[in-house]
């Protein structure tokens, strides 16, 4: 019984139905394959960036353990610990330390004194002429004050088991970083060569993408670190200049912590202003220590992180100022902390994607056009 030919428009078909099989299934597995990796997404691109970073330094590392790779990764991951988790916990633990001493100040009778001293009913007494259902007394100090300071104690109380929750979870959210930046030490060389296999671009523009990644997490790493030098430099200078003491080392704590962006140099000089302000109020210095402070920190250090990050990274990130200036701040805001990278990443990508395109396709139907 002899075989039945192939037609060949049955095995074109064939091959489309095939194509389109093939399409299907793999949309389904990489749709659930990103459900599965969704909540693991965070650490394993703040993985992703630390590698980067940091692969240079792992290969000299490997070279010199002669060529063992796991040996070589334990290191760097040891050491990106000790660079992290050491500044951490000391500026928590100061941290920790001053509001305690701070809440067992307010706590105090001499607290309740201090708010008794600041007369504003006094000042906005006038508003009741214009205002007669005004009472003065519902800005009185005492009155807003001192029911958050009795609830101090009721508040830590309550919510005890979800800060050490927290605690718990960044922990754990560390060290699943630390796994994935293990594997991509490990096999991140042969991930990339994975990636050139699979990419249909020619390995011209899948260099030229992986540089723009390169170059753009350098670039946000740059930006930080200048921006939290900054700030804490400038924290320090407004410090020293309303006299408050320790100003140096307070800067210090305030670089370290603009390095998070939710939290910033904020947490160093607001309760410095307030202490400043209190401190005036009880008659041991004048207010123009607290005024200037309060501008410093508003004009000078809240906005020096718009200046100098886009200044910092327009090198490598190859945006303008202003669109680079967006990019960081729209990324925070869609994504959160990991926002600083992918901002700067979708726009240089995109820049990326419009000029392969003016190239590739724009100049040959160029050529290609009638004269």
């Amino acid at each position: 019984m002899t075989a039945e030919p192939v037609v060949p428009s049955r095995r074109r078909e064939w091959r489309v139905a095939g194509v389109v099989f093939f399409c299907v299934v793999a949309l389904v597995v990489l749709y659930a394959t990103v459900m599965i990796v969704r909540p693991f997404l965070t650490a394993i691109i703040l993985a992703a960036v630390l590698v980067t970073l940091t692969f240079p330094w792992y290969r000299r590392i490997r070279a010199r353990m002669k060529g063992r790779s796991t040996a070589a990764a334990i290191v760097m991951l040891v050491l990106i610990t000790i660079i992290i988790v050491l500044p951490a916990v000391i500026v928590s633990l100061l941290l920790i330390q001053q509001a305690n001493n701070l809440v067992e100040h307010l706590q105090s009778g001499q607290a309740q004194q201090i708010l008794r001293r600041i007369d504003i009913p006094a000042y906005v007494a006038w508003i009741k002429r214009f205002v007669p259902a005004f009472d003065p007394q519902s800005v009185s100090p005492e009155r807003l004050f001192l029911p958050v300071i009795r609830q101090i104690p009721g508040w830590v109380a309550r919510n005890g088991a979800a800060v050490v929750g927290s605690v718990a979870g960044a922990i754990i959210d560390f060290a699943l970083i630390l796994l994935a930046a293990f594997f991509f030490f490990v096999e991140g060389e042969a991930i990339l060569d994975e990636l050139k296999t699979l990419s249909p671009l020619p390995d011209t523009y899948d260099q030229e993408f992986a540089t723009k990644f390169k170059d753009v997490v350098d670039a946000t790493f740059r930006g930080q670190v200048m921006t939290s030098i900054a700030q804490g430099i400038a924290t320090a200078a407004g410090l020293m200049i309303a006299g408050v003491p320790g100003g140096l080392f307070w800067g210090a704590v305030a670089a370290i912590l603009s390095l998070l962006p939710m939290v910033g140099a904020a947490v160093v000089w607001v309760p410095a202003t307030v202490y400043l302000y209190i401190d005036a109020t009880m008659g041991h210095r004048g207010y123009g220590g607290a005024i200037f402070l309060t501008l410093w920190g508003v004009v000078v250090v809240s906005t020096i992180d718009n200046v100098v990050r886009p200044w910092a990274m327009k090198g490598k990130a190859q945006l303008p100022a202003i669109p680079l200036l967006f990019a960081v701040l729209g990324g925070l805001q869609a994504f959160g902390f990991i926002g600083l990278v992918i901002g700067p990443l979708v726009f240089s990508m995109l820049m990326t994607v419009i000029d392969i395109y003016k190239r590739s396709f724009r100049t040959r139907a160029g050529e290609t056009s009638p004269g």
